[in-house]
């Protein structure tokens, strides 16, 4: 650890990390296409809330790390396979419970069904599945994401089947098809549906359906095959610090995330 680092600690109020407070490898993290999480920007950075979240976190843990990009539902295989070590975002599940270690919360996120503010208050529903049985309507996802126990409750094969669900890689594919009358509503997080929706200048065009679908806290996931009980605890000490403090205060709010000030905005 160089003086500049340990300066950079203190400065801002972060506990040193240990001498033992270092993963076993270089860790893989994936980069996944989700504003405003993580990014390229226009100029080819990567860029975003949970990647500037990776880094000071696996930096105060001691860990070196290396990003490589991928689709969510392809970095999920690199999870269970061992080929990554590590994606942010991550809700926790049975299925990824079996290939994978699970760090503390280190922030929160709401799924929500966005439909086209036109046909806001037309499908009134108090359930995801009551919107499926009672309207004729077809809705969009990206493909490998956790919405919720309502969205994986659902029949995902027969509803494709009928063109009811269409899974794309990202949000602006799930947009351009609301707005094309293709599909009815997506499903996702509201933030990055908000700020997709303002990157396409539709923002003023769609709605938050009144039913939320799931609100919670997201987590790392850690590869079991790749990493080691004592990359979880390093990485878990660093989150538990790095959340206490005002920097960690900063990233959220220069991010735009108060998904409470966008949902209101949308009704």
């Amino acid at each position: 650890m160089n003086f500049r680092w340990l300066v950079g600690l203190v400065l801002l109020g972060l506990p040193l990390a240990p001498a033992w407070a270092e993963c076993s490898k270089t860790l893989v993290v994936n980069q996944a296409a989700w504003q405003p999480y993580m990014y390229r920007t226009a100029e080819g950075d990567m860029a975003g809330l949970d990647y500037e979240l990776v880094r000071h976190i696996l930096e105060l843990a001691g860990c070196g790390y290396h990003f490589v990009e991928y689709p969510s539902k392809r970095a999920l295989v690199g999870i269970e396979r061992g080929e990554i070590d590590l994606v942010a975002g991550a809700s926790i599940t049975p299925a990824r419970q079996v290939y994978g270690r699970f760090t503390r919360s280190y922030r929160e996120e709401r799924m929500v069904l966005l439909t086209r503010r036109e046909d806001r208050g037309r499908y009134p529903a108090t359930s995801l599945a009551q919107f499926m049985s009672r309207y004729d309507v077809a809705i969009g996802a990206v493909n490998g994401g956790y919405y919720g126990e309502e969205f994986r409750d659902l029949d995902h094969s027969a509803l494709q089947r009928s063109n009811r669900l269409f899974l794309a890689s990202d949000n602006e594919r799930l947009l351009r098809m609301l707005m094309l009358d293709r599909i009815d509503a997506v499903v996702g997080d509201v933030v990055s549906l908000h700020v997709t929706a303002e990157s396409l200048a539709m923002a003023d065009q769609i709605s938050v359906h009144e039913h939320t679908l799931n609100a919670d806290v997201v987590h790392f996931l850690l590869s079991k095959k790749s990493t080691t009980q004592s990359d979880l605890d390093a990485i878990n000490t660093a989150i538990e610090a790095f959340v206490a403090t005002d920097e960690y205060t900063a990233l959220l709010e220069r991010f735009g995330f108060e998904p409470s000030k966008v949902m209101g905005s949308w009704r």
